[in-house]
């Protein structure tokens, strides 16, 4: 890595300090686009751009490599740069929120930990450099919708349907366009969403639910994994040792940063979970309900939705009848009227499409986009995003008194 030293000339663009061959190439790139020179390419990292700075500043931004220096000595590196006027953006090895705070609140424009491209530093920089704007009025954010996925019982394809109904909202076949879509396996336990689709963990789920007023798009951005253009993915096994109800408790205010973020987030959601802790229901737009094909699952349901008619009424609930268990063989117009609300679409036993698309490592509907099961997705997608003034008047959305009910009557 060859980098000349630093100059005491006028003020410049963008001045780098770099310590690593990958941080030079990068840096190299950045000073072209934004109008600096060689001259303005250094050594030393960040401990050196805080040596050699002055006041006023040598130059309008500095990029600086942060190096193996510990945190603490990182920000007092970036506060005495501030001081001079210059701007600051850090690059790290380091992808974990506490060093991103700790160096943003230290007054570091914006903190990239690799991999990172030239493009999305110069980016940040666009973002300081922007004019300020005339004050304008408050709007409210806009949030993606909502869509937990939820199983009466296990075994009934809870975890396949969260997944394809993600896959489908990135792909954006069929109707609709596609959108930014966010993945949530919330089984932290025992969730497989990344094992299924042999990616890695993604440890800053539960560094993100650690701290959740904390997390932004930055955040989301490096802790997520990115599964296709539109989709990307959170999906991690706790330690059993770790106190996953806390972290479960954390998943409402979390999912505000996620949801401003994304179009749309589809959450592979625990029933215990939300019978632990029901105002999750309040975070969510719309549950759509896996029941086998058996009274044990219909007992579940009823049960359930007597929780979510008292914690969130205005939560649509979407009953989805799945071949995947047998059990007594009802038919959806049977469980339909077992928990008074119409089935929207029935999941046909699909175990040779499935066997297929887990070896491929890919979704069902990805893998098999003409198969019966890809279309009750498309189907189930469809009523899930139906926007609550069209269902309003269906026989979907009114329910009636369950045989349960009406055998008591």
């Amino acid at each position: 890595m060859t980098v000349s030293s630093p100059s005491s000339s006028a003020p410049k663009p963008v001045a780098a300090y770099v310590c690593t061959d990958q941080g030079a190439d990068i840096a190299r790139s950045v000073v072209d686009n934004l109008g600096g020179d060689p001259s303005t390419l250094h050594g030393g990292g960040l401990g050196g751009a805080a040596r050699v700075c002055r006041t006023p500043a040598l130059e309008k931004l500095v990029l600086a490599e942060m190096g193996n220096m510990t945190l603490d000595a990182a920000c007092e590196c970036v506060t005495e740069i501030r001081h001079t006027g210059a701007h600051v953006i850090v690059l790290g090895d380091k992808p974990d929120l506490a060093t991103y705070r700790a160096l943003r609140n230290a007054g570091a424009e914006e903190y990239f930990a690799y991999p990172v491209t030239p493009e999305e530093i110069i980016a940040a920089n666009d973002n300081i450099a922007a004019p300020v704007q005339q004050p304008v009025a408050e709007t409210q954010t806009v949030h993606g919708t909502c869509i937990g996925v939820m199983g009466c019982n296990g075994g009934v394809g809870t975890s396949l349907l969260a997944q394809n109904l993600a896959f489908h909202a990135a792909a954006g076949k069929g109707s609709g366009s596609a959108l930014e879509t966010a993945l949530i396996d919330a089984d932290l336990r025992f969730g497989s969403q990344a094992i299924d689709l042999d990616r890695k963990d993604t440890p800053g789920l539960l560094e993100a639910l650690s701290a959740p007023d904390r997390v932004d798009d930055t955040f989301l951005g490096a802790t997520m994994e990115k599964l296709t253009e539109r989709l990307s993915l959170y999906s991690q096994q706790a330690h059993i040792s770790q106190n996953v109800d806390a972290m479960d408790a954390a998943f409402p205010p979390l999912l505000d940063a996620i949801r401003a973020k994304f179009d749309a987030v589809v959450i592979d959601l625990p029933r215990t979970t939300l019978v632990a802790h029901p105002e999750f229901a309040r975070a969510l737009d719309t549950l759509i309900l896996v029941i086998p094909a058996g009274y044990a699952g219909v007992n579940v349901a009823s049960r359930l939705m007597s929780v979510l008619k008292a914690e969130a009424p205005a939560l649509k609930i979407l009953p989805v009848l799945s071949e995947f268990r047998q059990d007594a063989k009802l038919t959806a117009k049977d469980i339909g009227v077992g928990i008074g609300l119409d089935v929207v679409a029935t999941l046909p036993e699909s175990a040779k499409a499935l066997t297929r698309a887990h070896r491929a490592a890919k979704s069902l509907t990805e893998n098999q986009p003409r198969a019966p099961y890809a279309k009750a997705t498309r189907t189930i997608w469809e009523r899930a995003t139906k926007p609550a003034k069209a269902a309003v008047g269906t026989s979907a959305q009114k329910p009636r008194l369950g045989f349960f009910k009406r055998a008591t009557a």
